[in-house]
């Protein structure tokens, strides 16, 4: 399975950036879950670590062939709105926009998919279309 990474870029100040991101650690909101995939004869399973992120901020999509999973569009203002309803004195936790994409292989049954979130990992499972070949069969030669 192939995939490719995406991600909203942020410009970055070279010199003067650097300085500040190596006294204070990195600053940048670019985040790219990190995943584990597996393939069995049954299905392909892809693991994608999103500590932090709800169900409903997360959003898997399938589209010519390519699985994206990403941070839905609103959750940065729900975040928001959660900060201030509980009055935040320290706000260290980051949670950026991601997006993250696979090409699916030509043997996944795409309308199959399902997801699951549970202690921070969402896993989907892709199912695999079984092609039965048959195990000997006879050429004709000739007319």
């Amino acid at each position: 399975m192939r995939y490719v990474i995406t991600r909203t870029s942020v410009p970055r100040l070279t010199g003067f950036d650097t300085f500040f991101s190596d006294f204070f650690g990195d600053t940048s909101t670019a985040k790219i879950p990190p995943v584990d995939i597996f393939e069995t004869d049954n299905a392909y399973t892809i693991e994608a670590e999103i500590a932090g992120y709800s169900e409903n901020d997360v959003r898997v999509t399938l589209k010519d062939g390519i699985l994206t999973i990403s941070s839905d569009e609103t959750w940065k203002e729900r975040r928001a709105r959660e900060k201030e309803a509980k009055n935040m004195i320290v706000s260290e936790i980051r949670l950026p926009e991601f997006s993250r994409s696979f090409k699916l292989p030509e043997d996944a049954d795409a309308g199959n998919i399902t997801a699951d979130g549970r202690n921070g990992v969402l896993s989907i499972v892709i199912p695999r279309i079984r092609r039965v070949s048959p195990e000997k069969f006879e050429v004709r030669i000739g007319r």
